[in-house]
């Protein structure tokens, strides 16, 4: 199993209170994503606590082909089919990049992943790595997709999350490019990097 039972449902209530998130129920494949997660399982993999969740938000599973917009105090609302394959398509597409694995580092309430031997640092929130079992996140590579986020893959199941490479971004304060600039400067896999 990819997919952390607990870590998803945690997710998943978090966006319900702020901002919503998308269930797309395909027949034999379920998706469930926001602008910073995207899940996507076969129904038989998905976990009861997480259908269950979504039962409890919204009263029902969706119907096939009926993507549907979960938020906290609002009726669930209709996504048009077209809209939502083209948010699941952005997910799901895109140039795939280095593969990275976890390092023993967090960063400003980043865990970072980096290629094998050093390299460019990515940071994932902290609160979103739980969506992942433990093993898998430790020790599966992950995929960088377009350069902002991380894909992982296992029999059936896909997880993608936003991730930052503060090292090059323009958002990221001069003090804040410059350490995860130091970061990746070392491989940070070697034991006592």
């Amino acid at each position: 199993m990819l997919i952390n039972e607990a870590g998803l449902v945690r997710a998943m209530k978090s966006a319900y209170k702020h901002g919503g998130y998308a269930v797309s129920n395909q027949g034999d494949m379920v998706s469930i994503y926001t602008e910073n997660w995207y899940v996507q399982a076969n129904r038989a993999l998905l976990p009861r606590k997480v259908l269950a969740t979504i039962v409890e938000h919204m009263g029902l599973i969706p119907e096939v082909d009926v993507p549907l917009s979960i938020l906290k105090d609002e009726d669930p609302q209709l996504i048009l089919k077209e809209v939502a394959a083209d948010e699941m398509d952005h997910w799901r597409g895109g140039d795939r990049g280095e593969e990275v694995t976890m390092v023993p580092v967090i960063m400003q309430g980043f865990q970072i992943y980096q290629p094998p031997g050093g390299g460019a640092c990515w940071g994932v929130p902290l609160y979103l790595v739980d969506m992942i079992e433990r093993g898998p996140a430790e020790h599966i590579s992950a995929d960088v997709i377009d350069k902002d986020r991380l894909l992982w893959e296992a029999d059936g199941e896909a997880v993608m999350i936003t991730a930052v490479r503060k090292a090059c971004s323009g958002r990221a304060k001069e003090w804040e490019r410059a350490v995860w600039a130091a970061l990746e400067g070392v491989d940070l896999h070697k034991e006592g990097a």
